[in-house]
């Protein structure tokens, strides 16, 4: 419950605060976008809690920085952690705000596996998207069709699908510009020749006066699409589609769309005969990767799925990548 008895231009002082810190770190080449989520958060508790004078105390703190009972411990040290480094800022600034500790996590390896979905998982799923009825006030009808089959067909993160804009999708030639990334990274996306037709009748159903800095995937009111709202629309996909959510950090994950580009190109390159130690480098290219050990873990999820082509990669690269069984982090 609200405290009524907070005091309004407190919470404005530091709303403000937190604006110049994220403009300081972002000036330092940092994107701060899950940083700035989190610290958004911290006023909206300042509000809960009632913050009736201009300072962070020990009490404060404390009670923002304890671990909530739905919180993973990576989560908790993220947010604290995010939350310190604007105390610490605060405090160079000679505000009094009291410093938090940041608990350690485990670096133990996850035990998650990516939810990998079949053909005809991922037909139902497209046949879900297809038949979403139109709305006056939102687009997801158009929308959802578009994007889902790109995460899958290009094997996207959420983040850099979202962030394309009209500029960055070349139909023309069909290939997508996907600029400062995961690891500050541009790259170049071909798309297939279906895709790219879908893309076209896409762009002139949405985008008939847009400019090109318009996001590509945007709003109805013109402003990016939210990460959590495509979440949770996907997990509605996923129960009309049949396909049963395990809940919370259990999946199918919208990320899993990512895994299953990866396997699902593996199998068709491996049906095709192509050397996959040749094509492996490419791929990780394509993904991203900062290396190609990051993209030969996908080989240990296509084991139990296509054993043809963990025998195809032992005979390749057996010498080259002989701890490839080992990962078990995704």
């Amino acid at each position: 419950m609200v405290n009524m008895n907070i005091n309004n231009e407190n919470i404005a002082f530091y709303k403000n605060l937190v604006a110049q810190f994220l403009s300081y770190k972002r000036a330092q080449g940092y994107k701060y976008k899950a940083n700035e989520e989190s610290l958004n958060r911290f006023i909206k508790f300042l509000v809960a809690f009632g913050l009736t004078e201009c300072r962070l105390s020990k009490e404060l703190v404390e009670a923002y920085a304890i671990k909530r009972p739905d919180e993973a411990p990576k989560n908790h040290a993220n947010r604290v952690s995010d939350f310190r480094q604007f105390v610490i800022y605060l405090n160079e600034l000679g505000y009094e705000a009291y410093i938090p500790t940041v608990s350690k996590v485990s670096k133990r390896s996850s035990s998650f596996v990516p939810y990998i979905f079949t053909h005809d998982e991922i037909s139902r799923i497209f046949q879900v998207v297809d038949r979403l009825k139109p709305n006056s006030r939102y687009n997801s009808a158009i929308v959802y069709p578009v994007l889902i089959r790109m995460l899958y067909g290009c094997g996207l993160r959420i983040s850099e699908a979202l962030d394309l804009r009209v500029g960055d999708v070349d139909l023309v030639n069909g290939v997508l510009t996907i600029k400062k990334s995961k690891f500050d990274k541009d790259r170049l996306i071909p798309m297939s020749e279906s895709l790219n037709s879908i893309c076209k009748r896409f762009l002139k159903q949405m985008h008939k006066n847009s400019a090109e800095n318009d996001y590509f995937f945007k709003n109805r009111n013109g402003s990016r699409r939210s990460k959590n709202t495509v979440y949770h629309r996907f997990r509605e996909i996923l129960w009309s589609s049949g396909i049963s959510y395990g809940g919370k950090g259990k999946g199918p994950r919208l990320h899993d769309m990512r895994h299953v580009f990866c396997c699902h190109s593996l199998k068709e390159i491996s049906d095709k005969g192509i050397d996959l130690y040749c094509a492996l480098p490419v791929l990780s290219t394509y993904l991203g990767h900062s290396s190609v050990t990051a993209t030969e873990k996908y080989l240990r999820l296509t084991e139990e799925l296509y054993p043809d082509i963990i025998k195809r990669m032992n005979g390749t690269t057996s010498y080259v990548y002989p701890e490839v069984y080992k990962v078990e982090a995704y």
